[in-house]
C-alpha cells in the first residue's frame, strides 16, 4: 500500500460521518481506537521524520488525517494527544511557504496537498492560530485563480504545473494528456465549502457552481450500469480527448459516486446568527429549516432557463434576511415578490438582500438572465472557452493536432456573440463558424474541445 495514511484517513471520515450524520456511538469508538493508533504511532517520530514522509511521493498522500484528528480533538478534549497528533501531520515547509503567500505549488502531487488545507482550517477552527487559516486561504486561490481550466479542475495528470499556465499545459507533456483529476475538484469544492463559512466571500460559491455545473456533472456517464460507478478519473482538457467511465479502481471512483450523492449539500446555508438564509444554487429542492419553522421549495429549469421561483412556507410570520447569490456573470439579475419588483442591491458577484417579515406562501421570483461570454486562458488572450450562463460549452470535434498551434480549432468570431452563436435545435447548443458546441456536462464519450482560438 503506497500511501497507507489516505486509506486510513478514508476509513476514519466514514466513521465520524457515521456518527455526525446517524449518531451511532460505535463509529466514534472505532475512529477513537484508530485515533489512538495514530497518535501513539506518530509520537515516536521527530519532526525531521515526519517532513520526510509527507515530502516522499506519493507515500505522503495522508489525505485529510489532520482533519480527521482535529475532529477527534473536539470530541474528546481530554485527550489532547489527538490535538498533537493533528499537528504532526503539518507539512512544514509548504505549510509556511503558503501561508507567507509563496507559491511553492509548480510540480506537486494535487490531490496529495488539497486535502491537507481542508484539515489546516479545521486545526484552525480547533484554535491552533491563524497561520493555518491563512495558508489554506491563500492555496485555494493559488490553485483555482492561477491553476484552474474552465469546468473548474486542474492539473495535468495528478501534478500541479506552473502558475498561469493553461493554454500552455494543454499539451506541454505530451505523455500525459490528462487533465483535472476528479478528486481534485472534489477537495476544492470541500474547501471552497468550508473557506465561505469564515469569510462569507461570493467567490467560493461562485467556483462551487462552476465546478459542480460542469467538472462534476460531466464527470458521471449519462447512462445506468449494476456493474461500475461509470465515473471518471480525469476529465481532459486537451483539445479533442474524450473521457473515459467506469473507474472501479481508483480513489476517484470512490469520491466519484460520493459526488453524486452530494449535489443537496451547498444550495442554502443558514448564518450562525441565524437571522439569514442563503440561497447558493439554484436548483429544484425543498429546504426544512427546522429550527425557524420555515420551509422553502425552489422550482427552476436553471441552468436551462434563467429564472428560479422559491416558495415560502412558514407556521407563523417570520423575521429572516433571505441573500441570493447574483452570479458574476449576470447582468440584469432581479427580483419579484408576490410580482412585486424589489428595488436592492445586486451588483454581480455578491449576494442580494430581502430583510423582511415573510408570510406562508409567499413567492420570490428571481431572473437571471443568461447570456454569452467568453473567457481566456491567462497566458494567451485568444485561446478561449464559452460559456452560457453558468454552462461550459464544448465542441463536438475529434483532435485536430497534437500541439498547441495545430492542435486548437481556428473559429472567425467577432465582438457580438449573439450573432456568431446560432442556437440549435437540442437546448444549450449552439452552432458557431460551422462547429457544433453543446454542454460539457452531456457526459457521453464523444470528443470535445473546452479551448479554442478566437480570430
Amino acid at each position: 500500500m503506497w500511501a497507507p495514511y489516505y486509506t486510513c484517513h478514508k476509513i476514519m471520515a466514514g466513521l465520524l460521518d457515521a456518527h455526525r450524520l446517524a449518531g451511532s456511538t460505535r463509529a466514534l469508538e472505532i475512529a477513537a481506537a484508530m485515533g489512538d493508533w495514530v497518535a501513539a504511532r506518530l509520537a515516536e517520530l521527530p519532526r525531521e521524520s515526519l517532513d520526510r514522509m509527507w515530502g516522499i511521493y506519493i507515500a505522503g498522500e495522508y489525505g485529510g488525517m489532520n482533519e480527521s484528528m482535529a475532529t477527534l480533538a473536539g470530541h474528546f478534549p481530554d485527550k489532547p494527544e489527538y490535538r498533537t497528533a493533528a499537528k504532526a501531520f503539518d507539512n512544514t515547509a509548504l505549510l509556511a511557504a503558503t501561508a507567507a503567500g509563496e507559491d511553492r505549488l509548480d510540480g506537486k502531487h494535487a490531490n496529495q496537498h488539497i486535502p491537507q488545507f481542508t484539515g489546516y482550517l479545521r486545526m484552525y477552527e480547533s484554535g491552533e492560530g491563524r497561520d493555518y487559516f491563512t495558508a489554506a486561504e491563500n492555496f485555494w486561490d493559488m490553485v483555482v485563480a492561477h491553476r484552474g481550466y474552465a469546468h473548474g479542475g486542474t492539473g495535468v495528470g495528478e501534478i500541479l504545473r506552473a502558475r498561469d499556465v493553461i493554454a500552455g499545459s494543454l499539451y506541454q507533456y505530451p505523455d500525459d494528456p490528462n487533465h483535472a483529476e476528479t478528486c481534485c475538484v472534489y477537495n476544492l469544492l470541500k474547501l471552497a465549502r468550508n473557506l465561505f463559512f469564515h469569510t462569507g466571500d461570493a467567490k467560493y460559491m461562485e467556483y462551487y457552481e462552476l465546478a459542480m455545473v460542469n467538472q462534476i456533472l460531466a464527470s458521471r456517464r449519462d447512462a445506468d450500469s449494476t456493474e461500475s460507478p461509470e465515473v471518471t478519473y480525469f476529465v481532459p482538457v486537451r483539445p479533442g480527448r474524450r473521457r473515459d467511465y467506469g473507474n472501479i479502481g481508483t480513489c476517484c471512483g470512490g469520491t466519484g459516486m460520493e459526488n453524486h450523492t452530494k449535489h443537496q449539500d451547498s444550495v442554502y446555508f443558514v448564518a450562525a446568527d441565524g437571522k439569514s438564509l442563503y440561497v447558493n444554487l439554484y436548483t429544484n429542492s425543498t429546504l426544512d429549516w427546522t429550527a425557524r419553522g420555515v420551509t422553502v421549495e425552489q422550482s427552476t429549469d436553471y441552468p436551462f432557463e434563467g429564472a428560479s421561483r422559491l416558495t415560502i412556507g412558514v407556521r407563523r410570520r417570520s423575521r429572516f434576511a433571505l441573500k441570493l447569490r447574483v452570479p458574476a456573470w449576470c447582468d440584469g439579475f432581479a427580483v419579484a415578490v408576490n410580482g412585486e419588483t424589489q428595488q436592492i442591491d445586486a451588483a454581480p458577484g455578491t449576494y442580494a438582500t430581502l430583510n423582511r417579515t415573510w408570510r406562508d406562501g409567499d413567492t420570490v421570483d428571481i431572473t437571471l438572465p443568461l447570456r454569452l461570454r467568453t473567457k481566456a486562458a491567462i497566458d494567451a488572450p485568444d485561446v478561449q472557452s464559452v460559456y452560457y450562463g453558468p454552462t461550459l460549452l464544448a465542441i463536438r470535434h475529434e483532435a485536430v493536432g497534437d500541439d498547441l498551434e495545430s492542435g486548437l480549432i481556428d473559429l472567425s468570431i467577432g465582438d457580438d456573440l449573439e450573432a456568431a452563436f446560432e442556437p440549435a435545435d437540442e437546448p444549450l447548443h449552439f452552432t458557431a463558424d460551422g462547429y457544433t458546441f453543446a454542454p460539457l456536462h452531456l457526459a457521453d464519450d464523444a470528443p470535445y474541445h473546452l479551448y479554442w482560438r478566437r480570430r
